[in-house]
């Protein structure tokens, strides 16, 4: 775990990873095994700055208090000058509505 931060009446648990080499589905279930562990207000963020192969997404699944989020995402972010927390708020909308964790900030953010 790399961080916390607090959003809300939630606490995030943070995990990045830097590699040259999307995250899989190993990375994801044991960041999961941490966020579990914990009180039930407390929530994940993974920052996979390559992204997230699709086997890895689909084998990680539904239902899960984890939000994913790429490199892509933050740059993005920054560029338009969206604040972490709206971005944040949209996932997780999307998360509820949806099940899935990650939905590109691209998608939730159409001009």
């Amino acid at each position: 775990m790399d961080g916390s931060f607090i959003l809300g009446t939630d606490v995030y648990l943070v995990e990045a990873k830097y590699e040259a080499s999307p995250t899989g589905v190993g990375d994801l279930h044991a960041f999961h095994g941490k966020v579990t562990d914990k009180a039930g207000w407390t929530r994940g963020l993974f920052v996979a700055f390559e992204g997230f192969t699709q086997i890895g997404l689909e084998a990680f699944g539904r239902g899960k208090r984890i939000i994913l989020m790429t490199g892509e995402d933050l740059h993005d972010a920054l560029g338009r000058h969206i604040p972490l927390s709206e971005v944040l708020e949209r996932k997780v909308r999307a998360a509820a509505e949806t099940g899935w964790p990650f939905t590109p900030l691209a998608d939730l953010f159409r001009s």
